[in-house]
């Protein structure tokens, strides 16, 4: 396992780690590492990212993705139309958010059930039912 940032690119150092535990706390978790045995050096890796080889994570179900195979997907509504390109999918709050290039600015669609109706990974697209004023913002 690496260290990594926020945004999945692993640690110029290429400090790979092993956990050895890990508990809940706060919403969150405290994880132990091996070799990791002084606080100071446990507070170095605190808020940071950690990254597996994707063939590394367990097997996916039927209809869930990995949310950075969304970047780069055509967005299209149910009508057919083309709104743009995954450019971004911002993680946080109430829900994930993409960030679709339509070209000239920036949208943001949310990631959840009553807005996205498909994602078609081998298709390259995902479909959204695009409700009045949702592409206006």
């Amino acid at each position: 396992m690496l260290v990594g940032d926020s945004e999945g690119r692993p640690d110029e150092s290429g400090l790979a780690l092993t956990i050895a535990g890990a508990r809940e706390f706060k919403g969150g978790l405290i994880v132990r590492f091996d070799g990791v045995r002084q606080r100071n050096a446990a507070e170095l890796l605190r808020g940071r990212t950690l990254l597996i080889e994707q063939a590394a994570a367990r097997p996916l179900a039927e209809g869930e993705y990995f949310l950075h195979d969304l970047a780069g997907l055509e967005v299209c509504t149910t009508e057919g139309d083309v709104v743009g390109r995954v450019v971004e999918i911002y993680e946080g709050g109430p829900g994930h958010m993409l960030g679709v290039d339509d070209g000239a600015r920036e949208l943001l669609i949310p990631l959840s059930q009553e807005i996205v109706r498909e994602v078609d990974l081998k298709a390259g697209r995902i479909v959204i039912d695009a409700i009045p004023g949702l592409l206006d913002l």
